[in-house]
């Protein structure tokens, strides 16, 4: 599995697009919580409708 930084905010508003389209989506949320270090969160989405084109998510912003 490939791990980047990305932009929070496309990742979310593209996940909320996916989830208004789709009539019934199972969501599994798996969070691995380490102390006194930055925890980890990993969403699986199954029976998503169509294709997931459109999603391009880049490097944050220096902004």
């Amino acid at each position: 599995m490939t791990r980047r930084l990305c932009e929070a905010g496309k990742l979310l508003q593209w996940l909320g697009e996916v989830l208004r389209q789709a009539k019934a989506v199972d969501v599994d949320v798996v969070v691995v919580d380490t102390p006194d270090a930055r925890s980890s969160v990993q969403i699986t989405l199954h029976d998503v409708p169509g294709p997931l084109a459109g999603l391009e998510v880049g490097p944050p912003s220096d902004d």
